[in-house]
């Protein structure tokens, strides 16, 4: 480590330390353009589904179980904004590739590029994707991969560093409405049921805002009767529209660009909260995490923490649960606990670095947060930030290879990527459902796994494909997990898989 490292680390930690509450109200400036808006025709009726042209089906699902709870995954994060799922009458597991291959998929659909999760409610999939110059929104029947509608619009976005050029933000599903909001900042909102399009905005162009270093990411997230988005505008940071007519109702301060976390609601001392993690291309490098008033969008309080490197960004949705809030940034920063006091300012609980998260959004279950720092599945104490443990995974091993980086790599996030065919889980994604976890290892391994403070037991594991870049967590709903493949790997192209793991245990 050198002495500037710990120099601006020590500057960030005062920062933090020193950060006040701010009661400053978030702007009500005049709509730089009025959203084009469709009235909806009379008599639009509901298409019927038809068979994907790009999809293939491979059977039915299995029945419920009678006593099985189940849910929508209506936008980023599933019902509750955190990863977790109140399913239940789930399968025990997946067979080992060791002893067999992986459960053939229900239905499968080839798709663009795209690191968005799709959405469901109410047995309708969107799935938001690029074929070829077109930003892509396909609504499909969640059980059997069938095509209701779809609607496509123009694109020029291009990723500067080579990754997939398609969409990042996972659709937000809400009532009978879709909305959608594209790589350029084409924003839309949709009729689930008919497709029609009730109105669109064009971000960028309405807001004067660059597309950053890749391009917009944060997910719309409903509150009431708002859809709020993390905009990084000049003129304000955090924007939330009618839902319902999409006009600008509030505008927050743009202090510190957009970011790429999708920002969190939150009931927090019997008030809703936003938590908003911002940190863009800014020179110097700012960011961190805001705390605003989701009906005004002021400000209640600012904690300063983002890599002071350049090429960094925040991109880890903050985990909230009761009176704390954890961010954390890879890079140097690593994690922060903060403490919200009942008046709605804060204090910092502890600094740590035991956890970072370079972009998927750790889980919180019974007093322990579990998630990947790099290529390493790491437990974290909530209360005091200490490490209980890190392993990385391997398949169909439940013990720890190494706590430590491979011999003569770096420490750095690009150099802990597994390469296609690898039998590591590398960058991983997790979500909790059934009283355990799913984990997607970003070269399409796919595991249940019993984790605890006591370690990590897999419990069932295979290889779904061979491709690097997924790194968009599983979705599930109904008993049906939704798995992207993002990149084309030596015999498959690019799809969105559905996996029947209905069924309880025995």
């Amino acid at each position: 480590m050198t002495r500037a490292f710990y120099s601006g680390l020590g500057f960030l930690l005062i920062v933090f330390r020193a950060s006040v509450c701010h009661a400053d109200g978030g702007s009500a400036p005049l709509d730089p353009a009025a959203p084009a808006f469709f009235d909806k025709p009379a008599g639009l009726r509901e298409p019927v589904p038809a068979l994907h042209p790009r999809g293939a089906s491979f059977g039915k699902p299995r029945p419920l179980a009678p006593a099985a709870v189940t849910s929508d995954w209506p936008g980023f994060l599933g019902p509750t904004q955190d990863g977790v799922s109140p399913e239940t009458g789930l399968a025990c597991g997946l067979p080992p590739s060791e002893r067999g291959t992986c459960p053939s998929p229900l239905w499968s659909v080839s798709k663009g590029e795209s690191y968005a999760a799709p959405s469901v409610k109410d047995g309708r999939l969107v799935l938001f994707h690029r074929l070829g110059t077109n930003e892509v929104v396909e609504c499909l029947d969640a059980e059997t991969g069938g095509l209701y509608w779809s609607f496509a619009y123009p694109t020029t976005y291009r990723d500067r560093y080579r990754y997939l050029s398609g969409p990042r933000a996972t659709p937000a599903l809400d009532g009978e409405r879709a909305y959608t909001c594209g790589a350029q900042g084409m924003l839309h909102c949709f009729d689930l049921k008919t497709g029609h399009l009730y109105w669109r905005r064009n971000l960028a162009q309405e807001f004067d805002l660059d597309e950053g270093f890749f391009g917009f990411t944060p997910s719309p997230v409903i509150e009431k009767d708002l859809l709020i988005l993390n905009l990084g505008a000049k003129q304000g940071g955090t924007a939330a529209f009618d839902k319902f007519r999409g006009t600008l109702r509030w505008l927050s301060d743009g202090l510190w660009g957009r970011g790429y976390a999708t920002p969190v609601a939150a009931t927090m001392h019997g008030q809703r909260v936003l938590f908003v993690f911002a940190g863009d291309k800014s020179d110097p490098p700012v960011g961190g995490l805001l705390a605003l008033d989701p009906e005004s969008g002021r400000t209640h309080f600012r904690v300063p923490w983002r890599s002071p490197r350049y090429f960094s960004v925040n991109a880890s949705s903050p985990v909230v649960s009761g009176s704390r809030v954890f961010i954390s940034s890879s890079y140097d920063v690593l994690g922060a606990m903060v403490e919200v006091r009942p008046d709605l300012t804060h204090a910092p609980a502890y600094t740590t670095r035991a956890y970072a998260s370079h972009w998927t959004t750790p889980i919180l279950r019974d007093g322990h947060l579990y998630g990947f720092f790099n290529n390493l599945l790491v437990c974290m104490e909530w209360e005091s930030g200490r490490q209980v443990w890190k392993q990385a995974l391997k398949l169909g091993a439940g013990e720890s290879e190494s706590d430590e980086a491979p011999a003569g790599r770096k420490t750095g996030a690009d150099q802990y990527r597994e390469p296609p065919g690898s039998q590591g889980f590398g960058f991983g994604s997790l979500v909790w459902a059934d009283g355990r976890f799913i984990c997607l290892g970003e070269t399409g391994l796919l595991a249940w796994l019993d984790l605890s403070p006591a370690g990590c037991r897999v419990i069932s594991s295979c290889r779904l494909f061979s491709a690097d870049q997924a790194w968009t967590a599983p979705v599930l709903s109904r008993g049906l997990l939704y798995v992207n493949q993002n990149r084309p790997g030596p015999d498959t192209p690019a799809r969105l898989l559905c996996y029947d793991i209905r069924a309880g245990c025995e």
